[in-house]
């Protein structure tokens, strides 16, 4: 029995009619007819009452149509879901450390878009710790993410490089010498400091540690937060500084703070799975290579 059996029983099963239903599959009737008694052959008894006054159901026709309509609507919710999984397969999940989406992916991902419709996308912000968790584990195909993502079995392509900023509420009653970024700092040393959290973002924090190292301060830890934007928005609010990588500040332009740039650097690169990698991953990596090639740290 082929499923085409069941589709031409339920088209004469809904019409009572050959020659309508005929027409509703767009075939002739004569081969329609043919294959009406192939089933009934096959399933062994007569399905429906061919009659002068026109065409009738048996019993047995009426319970196997019932079957039929059940069994044709479940393999086309699974054909559904396969395409649905298809779909889902051919979708790269890229990551991106945060504010670097606006400030530097976004320029790229609209050119894929207009050049590569194909090339389905699902963007994920993430800080660099949880994409090297997310690249291994394949939860990602590509990440933009800071340099010391490390893990054996990773690609890392510098990309883009930004500084650390000091930021602090505009309020702020500092010396004139304190837009020297040592100057600023020891300045700033005795009033609450907001950190980056650790568990969200170790190596951001340890980059920020050790900038404030260099100055020879400590600042004096009185709140941590996972997010930058959420950080500068409480400095806006006069409830401490922070530090933060540049991109950040220059992407949000929180209204009511000041910044001074540290000489420490950040480099933002392209990270991806060496050893699985699919065509549509490898192409969005070459689009990337051209498209960051200008900026790109040496």
């Amino acid at each position: 029995m082929e499923l085409r059996h069941l589709r031409y029983f339920v088209a004469v099963g809904r019409c009572l009619s050959f020659t309508k239903a005929a027409e509703a599959l767009h075939i002739s009737q004569p081969p329609l007819s043919r294959q009406i008694q192939e089933l009934e052959e096959e399933v062994g008894t007569a399905l429906f009452l061919r009659e002068a006054k026109g065409v009738s159901l048996t019993q047995a026709g009426e319970y196997l149509l019932g079957e039929a309509v059940k069994t044709l609507e479940g393999i086309e919710a699974a054909c559904g879901t396969a395409r649905m999984i298809g779909q889902r397969a051919r979708a790269l999940n890229v990551g991106c450390v945060s504010l670097f989406l606006s400030a530097g992916v976004a320029p790229f991902l609209d050119k894929v878009r207009e050049g590569h419709p194909e090339l389905r996308l699902e963007l994920l912000v993430m800080p660099t710790e949880a994409q090297e968790k997310a690249l291994l584990s394949g939860g990602i195909d590509v990440g933009f993410a800071r340099s010391w993502i490390g893990q054996e079995g990773l690609v890392f392509e510098p990309v883009a490089q930004e500084s650390l900023a000091m930021v602090f509420p505009a309020s702020e009653d500092l010396p004139a010498a304190s837009e020297v970024p040592e100057a600023c700092m020891k300045a700033l040393s005795g009033r609450p400091f907001i950190a980056m959290s650790r568990s969200s973002a170790a190596g951001l924090v340890d980059r920020i540690e050790a900038a404030c190292g260099a100055f020879g301060v400590a600042p004096l830890v009185s709140f941590e937060c996972n997010d930058a934007f959420s950080i500068m928005s409480m400095v806006a609010a006069g409830a401490g500084w922070s530090i933060v990588p540049s991109l950040e500040m220059q992407s949000v332009k929180v209204a009511g703070i000041r910044s001074v740039r540290l000489p420490q650097t950040l480099v933002i690169g392209m990270a991806y799975r060496a050893d699985v990698i699919s065509d549509d991953a490898r192409r969005f990596i070459e689009l990337a290579r051209e498209h960051f090639a200008p900026s790109t740290p040496t």
